[in-house]
């Protein structure tokens, strides 16, 4: 197929919702800016929603825990929301907290107040969504040089990758949440993907970071392989609605290839993104442990037996004997959802650097780092990345959401562009390309459709 007419049969990212972009926006900068990210966090207190923080972002800086708050205003907003922010800004012990607002008034009287806020020792901040695009404001608010922001913006694409990163991970969960309600009680594992979701957003709110691992741990543990319990499960619904229909769903074989190669069932997907999310949250788990001296759990630390608790701990030895471990966390949280998950083989020197680029790694130590996963979460089949370096030019990690593979090759179309990445592609890797392009497409179209209706 010659160079030009594949790039022509690729499908390219719809162009995004302005009514989400705020909250999209305030994500990525904080992502751009070196820091780990976790967006749309839900506090529940008994089992009842009480808060929601829209972004918030943490990394270890010489020693310490930098953390930055972000709340997103796409429309109206009054002073009574600087001072729920600065509420929040207390609760979670941030650094920084940001109001981003899209708004053109003059807010001269809400800049006094936050001027009295900063005399007690609270530093908000406003800031437009045009100013935001600033890679010294980003640079300001993530406390990284801007020049490294710079290059991260025009060599890589950091931002505008982002933004779709975490328009992808809400669509997915809107699409979560639907298809809970349409199931019933048909797709038990669509509740249990709906209870992972609450667990993340626990964590988040355990100050500690051993009770973070001992909620994931547990979670695990009662229900593990959840992504393939869930492929079960729609087996057994498509059997009892439709039997003989959709051959594709007509084996267990045939039902995994649908769900995970062809990425044909969104819940599926977005279970397959929440076991990632929890394994990056382990893994930030780990980090933190170490960076707090915390090298042995306490005897108040109980896990139940099983393999994995074991190598949680001799992981945490293991990351504690990397010469800069603070920063893996962002690494696999970037290489998942903001690279989809796959490295080019022809191109993985380039591709190493790229990601150093994004998180502040050298491309020996993102090499390194990438074999985080075999330590902490170790198969019994086999390792998590598999090489098909001679049938499709690219090593994968497994199971990776279609939809964040596809924010992958439009990355790489941004950077290559499009001539030189599919052109040097092997066909079989060029029609992966495709097909995980047509996923991210069709998701973040059809998200713009159900906001158009509703």
């Amino acid at each position: 197929m010659p160079e030009q007419d594949r790039a022509g049969k690729v499908l390219s990212l719809p162009k995004e919702l302005s009514a989400d972009q705020v909250e999209h926006l305030g994500a990525a900068a904080l992502a751009t800016g070196g820091l780990f990210v976790e967006k749309n966090i839900t506090e529940r207190v008994a089992k009842r929603e009480v808060n929601e923080i829209d972004a918030f972002g943490t990394a270890w800086k010489e020693g310490r825990l930098y953390r930055v708050l972000v709340e997103a205003k796409s429309g109206e907003w009054r002073t009574r929301d600087l001072f729920a922010l600065l509420g929040r800004k207390v609760y979670l012990d941030a650094d920084l907290a940001i109001l981003l607002h899209s708004t053109q008034e003059s807010p001269t009287e809400k800049d006094l107040l936050l001027d009295r806020f900063e005399k007690k020792g609270h530093t908000v901040k406003l800031v437009s969504t045009n100013d935001v695009l600033s890679p010294q404001l980003i640079a300001d608010i993530c406390a990284v040089d801007d020049r490294t922001v710079s290059e991260r913006i025009e060599r890589i694409h950091s931002l505008q990758a982002w933004r779709y990163a975490f328009w992808t991970e809400r669509a997915l969960l809107n699409n979560l949440t639907r298809e809970v309600k349409a199931s019933g009680h048909r797709v038990p594992s669509l509740y249990t993907a709906r209870e992972l979701l609450n667990t993340l957003n626990d964590c988040f709110f355990l100050s500690d970071c051993q009770d973070q691992a001992r909620r994931l741990y547990d979670f695990y543990f009662d229900h593990p392989k959840l992504t393939a319990q869930m492929i079960e499960d729609r087996l057994k619904e498509r059997r009892q609605i439709a039997p003989g229909d959709e051959p594709q769903l007509s084996s267990e074989r045939e039902a995994f290839k649908a769900c995970v190669y062809y990425g044909k069932v969104p819940g599926v997907q977005a279970c397959m993104y929440l076991e990632h999310r929890a394994r990056c949250l382990l893994l930030k788990a780990s980090v933190d442990m170490v960076m707090m001296g915390l090298r042995s759990l306490p005897p108040s630390f109980t896990l139940k037996e099983g393999r994995l608790p074991f190598n949680f701990l001799s992981f945490v030895d293991w990351v504690a004997g990397m010469p800069d471990p603070e920063r893996l966390p962002q690494l696999w949280q970037a290489y998942i959802f903001g690279w989809g998950g796959f490295i080019v083989t022809d191109r993985s020197e380039e591709e190493y650097a790229h990601l150093g680029l994004e998180v502040g790694l050298t491309p020996e130590q993102v090499s390194a780092g990438l074999d985080a996963f075999d330590k902490l979460f170790p198969l019994e089949d086999g390792a998590w990345h598999f090489d098909q370096g001679g049938k499709t030019g690219m090593r994968l990690l497994k199971l990776v959401p279609n939809v964040f593979r596809g924010l992958g090759v439009q990355r790489r179309r941004w950077i290559y562009d499009d001539k030189d990445f599919f052109g040097k592609l092997p066909n079989l890797g060029f029609k992966d390309c495709k097909r995980w392009a047509t996923c991210g497409y069709e998701l973040l179209s059809a998200d713009i459709k159900q906001a158009g209706a509703s």
